[in-house]
């Protein structure tokens, strides 16, 4: 299945202190070749790129209620119908927090589910050329 990807760019605040926040764009990326994760960036100076890839079912979870131990945690933060996230990631590297709103990523992750529901996933990994990819010949 040739499938090019779902993507999402919003804007969310990167809390960089008590009273500093800073409005970035932040991008997600939902390909089924890695079913199980989706991509997760955003841009703190124009020349340095953060990434990260975390599970789907970590999100998911995150839209409800807290989710995450170690260095992706996600919160929802809010009433319901005016529900935020609150996005934690943690490195050796440092630290961030974004907030952002909660509604145009729950659609965009119940796409992904439509692509590939939850549970069959590894139907769709091909793990004959992720070993071809990983291992020397």
């Amino acid at each position: 299945m040739d499938f090019p990807g779902l993507e999402l760019t919003i804007r969310m605040t990167l809390v960089a202190g008590p009273d500093m926040r800073v409005f970035v764009p932040v991008r997600l990326y939902y390909k089924n070749t890695d079913p199980y994760a989706v991509q997760f960036s955003f841009d703190i100076t124009p020349d340095t790129m953060v990434r990260w890839a975390f599970a789907r079912e970590l999100l998911a979870q995150g839209l409800t209620a807290p989710a995450g131990i170690g260095d992706v945690k996600i919160t929802p933060v809010g009433p319901l119908h005016n529900r935020s996230l609150s996005i934690e990631l943690e490195s050796l590297d440092g630290y961030a927090r974004l907030e952002g709103p909660a509604a145009p990523i729950k659609e965009w992750l119940t796409e992904t589910f439509e692509v590939v529901a939850a549970g069959q996933e590894s139907k769709v990994v091909d793990i004959d050329g992720f070993l071809d990819e990983i291992l020397p010949r």
